[in-house]
């Protein structure tokens, strides 16, 4: 619905609007009022009544579970709404179960984690499960990646699709992409693009990888640090206000630091508070023996602490026990040669054994 329905607004005010990134009804009923104001230049008692106008027209639709949050509701209707969230299965029966059901829509889940933990691998499988059928745990929807680490792989992408019985070129087209080079290109795609990106093209996934990365390259010194986390609180928060909006599921990725303290070196993930404040549910990943990895619930509304194992094949992420850990080389996709090589006491011995 173009923007000038919104009572209040005439080809003026909607060219400010739009000029500042507000281009759908949602992004303006789910702005704040001084928001508003100061990104567009339009005073903020005017832009609180042209939000309650954008409301009134949220409150409307039939169709939409974030939509129904910018009213005031029952306990009976609140829980009807919360509990009724879409979910994106990730394709690894153990995280679904630790999830609750996998990625909740109308919400930001993080996964932070160090290098080769297998964020991006998520992130690539993520784009393929979203275009499932509902039946199958997807939402027969597009996906946006918005790449700042230059990772995305297409042709993986279509090994994974073709795995879940989907049409790997089809798939694959159906993940839009976005570089961003710095953070500021960052800022400014999802403050002023993304909201008519995901509307227009119908999208219910959009990743981020990575949220942080530059951020902790341009924003060197304590001296810039209140500026870093205010730009990053805010495409949190962004964030957030879309997934809300447009009832679609956001993952973004967290690099690490590592922090030496009386018991040893400890990673943690980058943001500090800002970040952990600001997603909903955040997930922590560990790299285990050859492929295979550990994901943890740190923190999430109203999950328990729990962990979850997997491993990275060519054909995307799989499901592994808790035994498998002690195996004595990598785990390997069914059907793709032997589920286990021949043991071996080390991987010396193993490269012996293949020559």
């Amino acid at each position: 619905m173009d923007i000038t329905n919104i009572k209040g607004i005439g080809p003026e005010k909607a060219k400010k609007l739009m000029n500042a990134g507000y281009s759908t009804v949602e992004s303006i009923a789910f702005s704040s009022p001084r928001d508003l104001s100061l990104d567009s230049g339009i005073p903020e008692e005017t832009a609180r009544t042209i939000i309650a106008s954008a409301k009134l027209i949220i409150r409307s639709k039939e169709n939409t579970k974030g939509g129904k949050l910018v009213e005031i509701l029952s306990g009976k209707d609140a829980k009807k709404v919360l509990q009724n969230m879409d979910h994106i299965t990730t394709g690894i029966k153990g995280l679904d179960r630790i999830l609750g059901g996998g990625i909740e829509t109308c919400a930001v889940t993080e996964f932070y984690g160090p290098a080769k933990a297998g964020k991006t691998q998520i992130c690539h499988q993520l784009c393929v499960t979203v275009q499932l059928p509902r039946e199958k745990g997807g939402l027969e929807a597009p996906a946006l990646y918005i790449d700042t680490e230059r990772t995305v792989k297409y042709d993986h992408i279509k090994s994974v699709a073709e795995r879940f019985g989907l049409d790997p070129d089809l798939a694959s087209d159906n993940v839009f992409y976005a570089y961003t080079m710095n953070s500021e290109a960052l800022y400014e795609l999802v403050h002023k693009n993304l909201d008519e990106v995901v509307q227009n093209r119908g999208i219910k996934l959009v990743v981020v990888d990575c949220l942080t990365g530059h951020f902790r390259a341009e924003y060197c010194g304590r001296e810039s640090l209140p500026l870093r986390q205010q730009k990053i609180n805010r495409i949190i928060h962004d964030l957030l206000r879309i997934a809300v909006s447009h009832d679609l599921a956001v993952v973004v990725t967290n690099q690490v630091h590592s922090q030496p303290d009386l018991y040893g070196k400890s990673e943690n993930p980058i943001g500090g508070h800002t970040v952990a404040h600001g997603v909903t549910f955040r997930l922590g990943l560990s790299t285990r023996k050859y492929n295979m990895r550990t994901v943890t619930v740190v923190d999430a509304p109203a999950l328990p602490p729990d962990e979850a194992y997997f491993a990275i094949t060519s054909r995307g992420l799989i499901d592994i026990n808790p035994k498998d850990l002690n195996s004595k080389c990598p785990i390997k996709f069914p059907g793709e040669g032997e589920i286990r090589e021949r043991e071996v006491e080390s991987v010396e011995e193993a490269e012996t054994v293949t020559d």
